[in-house]
This record gives structure tokens, C-alpha cells and sequence, in this order.
């Protein structure tokens, strides 16, 4: 099955997955990212000087477009955390040596860090799609948060090329929000995790299939969904 995925990066991993489970990926971008370059700046400026005791990159296109920009040097001494394998890889692939939020979701940091967060100043390089309760999290459970909105996301305003098609996959709220859709008949709409799902149903779209936070655990619960359908 050729199955649509949103992505803004990550292209050929999500082809290598798609065919380990016997489908085809092609991305689509319904959104694209806009950086601010005053605020990136000041993120990179204020990670290079050890001003955090943890920087967490929330997904892979902040690690791919930032990580470069840290010095290597610096992880031996402030936690640099991936969010989920692929990001974890690409800063790993970068010479940063980074820890992997094993949970998939933003709003699983806290829960990870668990003590170690009391008193401690986190960084985060945000996106427009970021978890909105990550500062909140964070106070609550004693730690500083220091984010930095270093890109927003707009809309492509292209209606997005469905054709051949089998399955769409969203991989974050704000790309079904403001994705521009042909209709969608017989095509399988996925989230890739809760938070997608929630935003699909308000939109009156609810998912066939919802994964677990990653492209792998998403494609796993489609071939589910399949034999379940076939019966």
C-alpha cells in the first residue's frame, strides 16, 4: 500500500520502515517550518555556554537543523536528549552524544527525568507543534523550563497530492490542522499517536488507526488493522 506521511524530515527512513512492513511511504507537506534566526541565535549561544543542565530536542527536524550547530564538547557535561530513536540518531550521527526519551511523546520528559529535574534548567529548541504543556510540566515538577520558539510552522496552501494513495498518516497535530485536503475517499486516515488522534476527532475526522508515537508502531497497528478488516 503507498501510504502519505507528513514529515519535514527523515524521508528515507520512513521508506526503509514502509517496506520492512510491506508498504510504500511517499511525503507530503502540508506545512513548513519558518525559522527565526534571532531566536535560534540565542538558543545556540546560550547551549555553547552550558546555561542549561539538560537540552531536550523534541523532534527530528529541530536536532537535524540545530544539532550541528553544538559543540560536541558540552555532552559530557549538560544531558542532551532525543525525542525518540530517530532524533536520538541524527544527534548521535551529528558527533552529540544524546540520550533517547524512550516514551515517544513530548510530555513523557518529565516522567523520564523523573528527581533529576528538581532545580535543574532545561533547554528546549522549540517548533510550533511542540506539546503546549511541556513549560507547565516541567514547573511543576521543580524544574526551569527555558524554551525557544526557534521555528513556527505555516501552511503550504497546496491541496495535498493524494493520488494512488491507500492511507494518510499525520504525524503531528498541527499538520492535519492545517493540511489541505482532497477527498478522501477510500483512504485510511492514521494518527501517529494520542495527541494527533484528539485533534483529528475535533475536526470531525477520526482515525482508522492510531499508532504509539512513532512511524514504526503506527505501520504495526495498520497491518492490524488490515487482517482485522479482511475478515
Amino acid at each position: 500500500m503507498l501510504i502519505a506521511i507528513t514529515r519535514h524530515t527523515g524521508a528515507l527512513e520512513d521508506a526503509a520502515l514502509c517496506e520492512r512492513y510491506n508498504h510504500k511511504a511517499k511525503v507530503v507537506s502540508p506545512i513548513k517550518p519558518v525559522k527565526d534566526m534571532e531566536v535560534i541565535g540565542r538558543f545556540v549561544k546560550a547551549a555553547n555556554e552550558e546555561k542549561f543542565d539538560a537540552v531536550f530536542f523534541p523532534n527530528a527536524y529541530v536536532a537535524e537543523k540545530l544539532g550541528p550547530c553544538i559543540d560536541p564538547k558540552i555532552a559530557s557535561r549538560v544531558r542532551i536528549i532525543g525525542n525518540g530513536p530517530q532524533t536520538a540518531k541524527i544527534l548521535h550521527n551529528i558527533g552529540l552524544a544524546a540520550e533517547m526519551l524512550p516514551f515517544f511523546y513530548t510530555k513523557d520528559l518529565v516522567l523520564y527525568l523523573d528527581r533529576w529535574i528538581r532545580g535543574k534548567k532545561i533547554g528546549i529548541p522549540r517548533a510550533g507543534n511542540t506539546y503546549p504543556k511541556l513549560s507547565a510540566d516541567i514547573q511543576r515538577a521543580g524544574g526551569i523550563p527555558a524554551e525557544y520558539k526557534c521555528y513556527d510552522v505555516e501552511k503550504t496552501d497546496e491541496v495535498m497530492d493524494l493520488k494512488g494513495v491507500g492511507a494518510i498518516l499525520f504525524t503531528s497535530p498541527v499538520a492535519f490542522r492545517l493540511a489541505i485536503l482532497p477527498k478522501m475517499e477510500n483512504i485510511i486516515q492514521m494518527a501517529i499517536g494520542d495527541e494527533t488522534a484528539h485533534e483529528m476527532m475535533y475536526g470531525g475526522d477520526a482515525p482508522a488507526v492510531i499508532g504509539d508515537g512513532s512511524i514504526e508502531g503506527t505501520l504495526k497497528a495498520l497491518n492490524a488493522y488490515l487482517v482485522t478488516e479482511s475478515h
